[in-house]
């Protein structure tokens, strides 16, 4: 699935297959009610329209206290409208105000300091054994040259890496990650 990682932020577009691995085949009844309600009654009003989720928080300096932060619906970033995940990478890609300001369906609003995302960035993926910031998918453009969150273009997932990073991901899940 497309993801990326932020300081520790992990976003991934909201769909159905991901709705069943996160809370199992009743996900319509397990999964938070304003995610459903988004799933099952919102429909795109352009091509390439996707709901992000903020799936969950690797532990990070950066983002002492919102670790238990997980499954909400990015609405906006800086005040602009999140179209899909790509627009996220274009919009932290181009910030050059001091914060980045993350507001989410469920009126909470994270702010992080710009110039401390790229090493955040680096230590989360670090610390939790992920190969890389986002996935293959958003790895760039025509010429694959497109940074992430401050993240060197080398960083994509190769696809024998994806293993290694659901590895990761369910052991944060079970909290057998430091």
């Amino acid at each position: 699935p497309s993801y990326m990682i932020v300081a520790g932020l992990v976003f991934t577009t909201l769909s159905v297959p991901f709705l069943r691995s996160e809370f199992g085949e009743e996900w319509d009844c397990e999964a938070p009610v304003e995610i459903v309600h988004r799933v099952m009654r919102q429909r795109a009003e352009f091509k390439g329209e996707e709901l992000v989720v903020l799936t969950q928080v690797l532990a990070n300096d950066l983002t002492v206290g919102y670790e238990d932060l997980e499954n909400v619906l990015l609405l906006s970033i800086n005040g602009s409208g999140v179209r899909n995940l790509r627009h996220v990478m274009e919009i932290i890609d181009g910030c050059d105000s001091e914060y980045l300001r993350f507001s989410f369906l469920t009126n909470l609003v994270l702010v992080l300091k710009t110039a401390d995302i790229k090493k955040a960035t680096a230590e989360a993926l670090e610390q939790h054994n992920i190969p890389a910031a986002h996935s293959a998918d958003l790895a760039g453009d025509s010429n694959g040259s497109k940074e992430v969150a401050g993240s060197p273009a080398t960083a994509a997932v190769a696809p024998e890496a994806e293993p290694a990073l659901r590895r990761a991901r369910g052991a944060l899940a079970r909290g057998q990650a430091s």
